[in-house]
Order: C-alpha cells, then sequence, then structure tokens
C-alpha cells in the first residue's frame, strides 16, 4: 500500500490512526519538504552513509521542486524500516531517480532501521514507489556499500551488479597500537617535508570554522580541481552551479552541529592556501569526499599528502576505526591504503522504456568494470586522456 501525505501530517514518523499497525507499507511525500523534515527524523535513530546522510539530502534536494525529487519511508508492523531520498533527473525523454549528488554520491548506504527487511518487502517499495509516481521511468542506485557496521545493505536483496570503481581505506587501530602511520618511512617522509615547508614560512592546518571560511576554501578546491581534471583529460563534475551550490550548503549546514558530520580542512604556508580536504562522518571514521592542492612552487614536496597526513593524525586520535579514501584507484591511494573495498549498484526499471534503459546502462557499466579492473586497459585510457588533454591545451596557444 502506498500513500502521498501532505502537510503537518508528514513532518513525523507517528503511526497514523489510519495506517495498520501490522503487515507492510509505503509513505511517499508529496510535499517534499515535509519528506525531508520526516525523513531527518527516521535518520536520527537509522544506520546511513554517503548521499543518504540528511545533512546531504536536505543540502541537495531542498532546492528542487516537488517532481524533481522522491522521499519515501517504509513501514513494517508499525515501526519505520528504511527511508529513500532520491533526486529525479531527466535524461532525454526518460526520468530516473537516483541518489542526490550525482558522481558525488559514493560508499552509500541507505537509511535503515532496526527492523529487517527481506526481498519481497523491498519489491513492495519498488510498486509502491511506481504507483505513487508514475512519471519515474527507473531507480538507479550507483556505489552503495555492501556493508556498514557489520549489517547488510537491505538492497543487496534485490538485484544488482558490482560497481566499476574500487573503494581505498586505512585500518587505524594498528596506527594507534605501534605509533606508527602507515610506516617509518612515511613518518620520516612527512617530518622531511614539514622541515623544508618551514622554510618557506609558518605552517598553518585548519578546519573551517565559520561561513566565510567554507566559501573560501570551496573557491580554491573548484578552481584548484577543474585545472586538475583538465591536465588528466576527465570533465570537471564540479563545475554546474547547482554541484557547487549543494557542496557549500552541505558543509555551511554541518557547521551547526555539535559534532559536524561534514568537515572541511585547508593547509596553510607562509599564509598562502596549498592543500584543502574534506570528508563526512561515519560511524566507523572520516571518509574523503575530495582532496586538491595548489599548483605552485610548493606541489612537489606533497602539500596533499602532508595534509591527508594530518587528518589521518586527527583520525587516530578521535578513536576513528579507518579512514576511508573514497571510490576511484589513484595511486596515492595505493600507497595509503591496506584494503579495498567493492560496492553495488542497484537498477531498477519501473516501466517499459525504463528497463530498457536499465539493460543498456548495465551493459556500459558492465564494460567499464572491465576496462578499469584490467592495468593494461586502464593505464591506457589514462594516457589516452592525458595526450588528448595535452592536444587540446595545444591547440588553444
Amino acid at each position: 500500500m502506498q500513500q502521498l501525505l501532505t502537510g503537518a501530517k508528514a513532518q513525523t514518523l507517528q503511526l497514523d490512526e489510519n495506517n495498520p499497525r501490522t503487515g507492510f507499507y509505503t509513505v511517499v511525500y508529496k510535499d517534499g519538504q515535509a519528506g525531508i523534515e520526516a525523513y531527518a527524523a527516521f535518520c536520527r535513530s537509522a544506520l546511513y552513509s554517503g548521499s543518504q546522510n540528511p545533512l546531504w539530502v536536505k543540502s541537495w534536494l531542498g532546492p528542487r521542486t516537488d517532481d524533481e525529487r522522491l522521499i519515501a519511508i517504509a513501514w513494517k508492523d508499525g515501526q519505520p524500516a528504511l527511508a529513500l531520498g532520491l533526486a529525479v533527473e531527466r535524461r532525454g525523454p526518460l526520468r530516473i531517480a537516483t541518489f542526490p549528488g550525482g558522481p558525488h554520491a559514493t560508499s552509500t548506504f541507505v537509511a535503515s532501521g532496526d527492523v529487517p527487511l527481506d526481498a519481497a518487502d523491498l519489491y513492495a517499495v519498488l510498486n509502491d514507489i511506481h504507483a505513487a509516481r508514475p512519471d519515474i521511468d527507473a531507480i538507479i542506485l550507483k556505489r552503495q556499500r555492501l556493508q556498514l557496521e557489520g549489517r547488510a545493505n537491505p538492497l543487496r536483496e534485490l538485484w544488482h551488479i558490482i560497481s566499476p570503481n574500487l573503494t581505498f581505506a586505512m585500518s587505524l587501530a594498528p596506527c594507534r597500537e605501534t605509533g606508527i602511520i602507515r610506516s617509518k618511512h612515511r613518518m620520516s617522509r612527512h617530518r622531511q617535508v614539514r622541515r623544508k615547508f618551514e622554510t618557506f614560512g609558518e605552517i598553518r592546518v585548519f578546519q573551517a570554522q565559520t561561513r566565510e571560511e567554507v566559501d573560501r576554501l570551496f573557491d580554491h578546491f573548484f578552481e584548484w580541481k577543474a585545472e586538475q581534471l583538465a591536465f588528466r583529460g576527465i570533465p570537471d563534475s564540479f563545475a554546474p552551479e547547482e554541484v557547487r551550490a549543494s557542496l557549500r550548503n552541505t558543509f555551511r549546514l554541518a557547521l551547526e552541529q555539535e559534532e559536524p558530520s561534514f568537515e572541511i580542512n585547508g593547509l596553510e604556508i607562509a599564509g598562502k592556501l596549498r592543500a584543502i580536504n574534506a570528508y563526512s562522518r561515519t560511524s566507523e571514521g572520516p571518509l574523503c569526499e575530495f582532496l586538491a592542492y595548489c599548483n605552485d612552487e610548493l606541489a612537489q614536496w606533497g602539500p596533499g599528502e602532508f595534509l591527508t597526513y594530518k587528518m589521518i593524525e586527527k583520525a587516530i586520535e578521535s578513536g576513528a576505526s579507518v579512514y576511508d579514501f573514497g571510490i576511484g584507484d589513484e595511486p596515492y591511494k595505493r600507497q595509503w591504503t591496506d584494503r579495498t573495498r567493492e560496492e553495488f549498484d542497484s537498477y531498477f526499471g519501473l516501466t517499459f522504456r525504463g528497463k530498457m534503459h536499465v539493460l543498456a546502462v548495465m551493459c556500459v557499466e558492465y564494460l567499464k568494470r572491465f576496462i578499469k579492473r584490467s592495468p593494461l586497459l586502464s593505464g591506457f585510457v589514462k594516457r589516452a586522456r592525458k595526450g588528448v588533454a595535452a592536444l587540446a591545451q595545444f591547440r588553444k596557444r
């Protein structure tokens, strides 16, 4: 059974007298703002990560119209069991529901309560969403965590494929026990780099504490990231204004929290900003959302690596068990990490054309995974991208 709720009833998660206290049903919110409030209320006692963090959902979905967002909460035997906060995108003639944030939505664990759900329950959620929102052709949920805190992601019960990219993480318990961060060589190099930086001036590592500091760090980040991605021949996924505004708002809102769920840090040397590191907090520890550095005279000494080291130190002191470098295979991640993790993608066609679209997208993702899991092919693609980017820069001269 699905329901469309509007107004005050949607602002709490109290069981409505007209709803059954046994069985399974889904509430689909017609009033998106009320749905966002209900989603946040559910998450106070739920397990979640990534793009299903209620602060992320509020920042990315808040400015959208009701047709451009989907908030649904599933109930079982009178208890809220699962919540979804999704963005509805138009792709040609199709409307696709996805995690808010697009390619920036990674390592997501859907908001889940303590009530176990089986495949029949989850298929009922999809049927209820389709009944309430027949305009949505498909639901595509990429880059999901298989488990969090030992609990399996409930969407694993449904059809899914393994994502093309791996995620990389560093265990912090051995560092805490031995006092050695990754290796003695790594610590020695960090001290050498510190001494080098000190010859240029004072070193300052700081966390943004005001909206102005958040904006300053993002201004530099967007500029640096655009340069780095252009050099590698990769489209800038941070370029759209909606992406920039949503990221800024997420980290601004986090300043109002007693323990911020999103944090952005900067490295200054001789009064100039040199590197930026931003992460979200999970129950296991920091999840690095993005990293960038200034390509100036100090770049050869690795200001980004220096700031990463300081963030790992901070995570160890806070008692975190893992520092997660996030998704994507990069050489610097392999130098730091001691574990890899696979993620998965879910594809649900709700209409005939949605099913056809899902099949086509899945074929492309299988091909991506084949290429990215092959060192030979992935290396060739990276070199080809750099070559094309260099040629484009040469033609502009």
